[in-house]
């Protein structure tokens, strides 16, 4: 039949072509009438049936002239008015409008250089530099260049901010001109502005020009959006475009260099992590040709120890005679993630990890050579001969249930699903397909996604009881020890006794003042305790008391730090914290030895002391009665929070002397957090922040493999909460303030906000105007605003801390537990004693890419694994009731018929929800729709997925 209907529609157009060359023929003998040419030609091209859309056609004036037309009003137009809104001269200017970037005169390399900040642009090398100092400290704003997830081979410039709180996207602009939006963590790599002046009206609202638009759609179909020719030729475009092609030109030599550095920052424990930063200092300085002439060892050593490298500590011990660079080649800054991503198929490098507020790569983990890639390398060989008969094998004796049998035909295979759970296989392509084979083979899972949850699966039936949560052998992670191995660090700490001596001289004794240590029961450093002095009518004296640890280590700065519990006490640089692991920071000889709580017994202390007056409402710090001194306590009273709430809720007799001081406490801690949004704009949320926190309870069977109860709970403010967060945070603030006033070197904490417009200004300054009328942002709040909140960055220099509102903000309240405090510890120290300073701005600025690269890795993981806890309870609820139903917040704006969303009392629950088409537009952020069917969960990867029923057409 189709045969048939072919030959007939032959014929069909052959009928119509000789119709046609007949019209043809006679027009030709009568040109003088050009309706009959343009009759024949429509008869020509006669579209066939209803399959191609029509085409008009045109004399070639009439083509001309709408070219013309359209060229005036979609280019030309747009252009002059950009150049009228930033005062640049249009007549000279729009001859720029044909500029070709591949080869540019004179006069338009001279145009383009003019924008250019003369300090990060070498024009003898045509070469762009990133300034460090606002790499770290500024925040995503136009004129930034940066390499999006969608398009990840070249760079783009920020053309605008946020205007919209329903829709709060940047706008991106490729070099051809091509207008994106994105959120911020589309955002893989970024290099601050390189322009001397901010530009405006870079993006605009297209006028379309005889209704055929051009533009980009952001919200509206009928609403488009483009850049100006030549706002993009002169300001968007010549940058990313040189910056893109120079980094390609070296991409050969930057590989090679990868490869060669890789051998050498091997380190015996496992995995680490390298600063990005200084990576990339490495590969600029790296002579290749030095390498061949010379002692390639050596001159490697030497180079490593210039720019402040051990493999051995991750940072070297000699910082204090480092003066880091303080601008960055642009190209090899891009070079080098290029080549690390392709590198990471090969299993040289592991994740590499971005900071949420530089938006850029502030680390990339170190893999072992021969334990990873060589191993690895070897073994999938010897998987694929003759035709993966291993797996074959394997397959045979596990298919017929015989899983110890399966898993002695190769031992390897057990490793190689743990890694894979793990998450150490992402960007290893080759390693995930010999996962598939094996899958592929096996009855019960042949027809199943390879997740990571079905590795995971396979293990539990191939070894029970389980070597531990795979998560925590996540090679970012680091924590080898889960695997039952103890490395040299924990061998160090399992021998380590602290060094200080009893002596108490020149301290302050604080006698028998009772001191608070206000934590949970099952608190694993107690380094912080408060106390209150009256002073008289409406005046108190605040006392926060901290742990000194710093004189456990030594009694002078060298012997502090050459000791191995310091170093290793650096390369952690947190206490690591998740719901089912604790790692600490300091050996637990030394917290119990340095913590607080120890009722009766003297306890060295670093304590901060203030003076308060309150009157009513109001409350005024004097802060020329500030001290920080060495001291002594030992009065403890036994208190929790649990129990400092009970006793402020009851109605005991007012002659109870730790009820007056508690209750005086809460009084001034709930003027101090008024004072701070009044008068500094702090932000403050509320009990609808962190709701469903992840609490893993053991009941006794972990250790043989067991599941343990997951529970959960919110975080609420409470008096006792209040009490602790706003005397540390006043302790952190005034130490601030007393490092900048005296020129100490220090840690410092910040927060900048991000650059908003419009309507997405007033909606981030309605968080600020809830917070100062004392109503705190709801979950919905929080929902439409959490987009236009930053994170907050550690940084070598005074600077404000915008959330909390202190203009200085170093913390010092954790030192058992937070290595930047230990450092601003024996800083204090240091000035207190009048010693020689210990650590330099310098010294201070190099450890301080380290630090930062292990609060994202493990904020990162802590997060990670919350999530995995809370998908794991909502999958053991799908097997006890299979049509359980799910009301989700919408988080994000739609994109493709999907949405991100979260459960609303369950914070580590966020997902995807696929909108049916039809009432997709319905939703917007910040709506909850209910009865919602999840039809995806992995729980090791992070993954929810979602679905509205099709009966389902309300939402709040």
């Amino acid at each position: 039949m189709s045969y048939i209907h072919e030959i007939q529609f032959r014929m069909r157009m052959k009928r119509h072509f000789h119709i046609a060359s007949s019209v043809l023929r006679k027009a030709v003998s009568s040109l003088d009438d050009p309706n009959t040419v343009s009759q024949a030609a429509k008869l020509l091209y006669r579209r066939a049936g209803q399959l191609e859309p029509a085409v008009e056609i045109k004399r070639p004036s009439e083509i001309q002239s709408g070219l013309n037309e359209r060229y005036y009003n979609s280019y030309l137009i747009p252009s002059r008015e950009w150049c009228k809104h930033n005062e640049i001269n249009w007549a000279s200017m729009k001859d720029c409008l044909n500029m070709d970037l591949r080869a540019l005169s004179t006069k338009h390399q001279k145009n383009l250089e003019h924008y250019i900040d003369s300090n990060l642009f070498d024009k003898c090398n045509s070469t762009f530099l990133i300034d460090i100092k606002k790499l770290r400290e500024n925040s995503l704003n136009v004129g930034d260049v940066v390499l999006l997830r969608s398009d990840p081979s070249q760079l783009c410039m920020c053309v605008e901010v946020p205007t919209d709180i329903m829709n709060p996207s940047y706008t991106f602009a490729t070099v051809d001109g091509h207008v994106k939006f994105a959120s911020r963590n589309s955002v893989l790599l970024r290099m601050p502005s390189f322009h001397s002046k901010p530009v405006n009206y870079l993006v605009r609202e297209e006028i379309p020009y005889l209704d055929t638009p051009v533009g980009t759609v952001k919200d509206n179909p009928n609403q488009t959006f483009i850049l100006p020719v030549l706002a993009r030729l002169l300001y968007s475009s010549y940058i990313p475009f040189e910056i893109t092609r120079a980094a390609w030109n070296r991409m050969a030599t930057v590989t090679k260099k990868l490869e060669l550095l890789h051998r050498f920052l091997q380190k015996s424990d496992g995995p680490w992590q390298i600063s990005y930063i200084k990576l990339c200092e490495l590969v600029a300085l790296l002579d290749l040709q030095k390498c061949r002439s010379t002692s390639t060892v050596t001159y490697l050593n030497e180079l490593m120890a210039t720019v402040g490298v051990s493999p051995l500590q991750g940072v070297s011990e000699n910082l204090s005679n480092l003066k880091p660079p303080q601008y960055l080649d642009s190209a090899n800054f891009l070079a080098t993630y290029w080549a690390l991503v392709q590198q990471q198929e090969h299993y040289l490098w592991g994740e590499i990890h971005l900071h949420r507020a530089m938006l850029t790569p502030i680390s990339v983990t170190v893999l072992p050579l021969r334990s990873r890639h060589l191993y690895y390398d070897s073994l999938v060989r010897k998987l694929k001969k003759n035709d993966y008969a291993i797996f074959t094998r394997f397959a045979h004796h596990f298919n017929a249930g015989n899983t110890r049998e399966a898993l002695d035909t190769c031992p390897d295979i057990y490793r190689m699903l743990m890694d894979f759970a793990a998450g150490n296989f992402q960007k290893n392509g080759i390693i995930i397909t010999t996962i598939s084979k094996l899958f592929r083979k096996l009855d019960d899972y042949k027809y199943s996604d390879i997740t990571r949850d079905l590795s995971h699966e396979l293990i539990q039936r191939l070894r029970s009881p389980l070597d531990g949560n795979p998560l925590l052998a996540n090679d970012g992670l680091a924590l080898t020890s889960v695997s039952g191995e103890k490395t040299i660090e924990d061998k160090i700490y399992d021998f380590a006794l602290p060094l200080g001596s009893q002596d108490v001289t020149n301290r302050h004794n604080f006698q028998d003042m009772r001191v608070y240590c206000i934590d949970s029961a099952d608190a694993h450093e107690i380094d912080d305790g408060i106390s209150i002095e009256f002073k008289g009518t409406n005046r108190y004296a605040l006392h926060v008391h901290i742990a000194d640890p710093v004189s456990l280590f030594g009694n002078t700065f060298d012997k502090c730090v050459a000791n191995e519990v310091w170093k290793v006490a650096l390369a952690r640089s947190f206490t690591c914290y998740l719901p089912d692991y604790v790692k600490p920071m300091l050996p637990s000889t030394y917290s119990k030895a340095g913590d607080l709580g120890k009722d009766g017994s003297e306890t060295k202390t670093l304590s901060f002391s203030i003076d308060v007056e309150c009157e009513d409402d109001h409350l005024q710090l004097l802060e020329d009665t500030f001290q920080i001194r060495l001291g002594t306590v030992k009065r403890f009273p036994r208190v929790t929070y649990d129990s400092v709430d009970k006793l402020l809720a009851s109605k005991v007799d007012s002659t109870n002397e730790e009820f007056v001081e508690l209750s005086a406490i809460y009084k001034v801690a709930t003027l101090l957090r008024r004072k701070r949004v009044e008068d500094g704009g702090a932000i403050v949320f509320g009990d609808g922040f962190n709701k469903g926190l992840v609490k893993i309870k053991d009941t006794g069977t972990m250790e043989r493999g067991g599941s343990p109860a997951i529970e959960f709970e919110d975080q609420k403010v409470t008096p006792s909460t209040l009490m602790v967060s706003e005397l540390m945070i006043l302790a952190n603030t005034m130490t601030g303030n007393y490092f900048a006033t005296h020129g100490i070197p220090g840690v410092f904490r910040s927060y900048k906000e991000l650059a908003l417009k419009g309507k997405a200004f007033e909606g981030y300054e309605q968080l600020r105007s809830l917070t100062r009328s004392h109503d705190l942002p709801s979950v919905k709040d929080i929902a439409k605003l959490s987009s236009l909140l930053n994170s907050s960055f550690y940084t070598g220099h005074a600077s404000n801390h915008d959330m909390i509102g202190a203009p200085a903000y170093l913390t010092v309240t954790s030192p058992l537990r937070r290595f930047p405090d230990l450092i601003n510890h024996l800083q204090l120290h240091a000035h207190l004693k009048q010693w020689p300073q210990n650590f330099s701005q310098y010294a201070i600025d190099e450890m301080l890419w380290h630090i930062q690269s292990r609060d994202v890795i493990l904020k990162k993981a802590a997060q990670h694994s919350a999530t995995c806890w809370t998908l794991k309870y909502l999958k053991s609820q799908q097997h006890r009731r299979p049509g359980v139903r799910y009301s989700v917040m919408i988080t994000s704006v739609p994109q493709m018929g999907l949405v991100r969303c979260v459960l609303p009392d369950l914070s580590a629950a966020r997902g995807v929800l696929k909108l049916r088409p039809e009432i997709a537009s319905k939703w917007s952020i910040g709506d909850v729709v209910h009865n919602c069917k999840i039809t995806k969960l992995d729980c090791l990867d992070g993954v929810m997925e979602l679905e509205v029923p099709p009966t389902n057409c309300d939402g709040n």
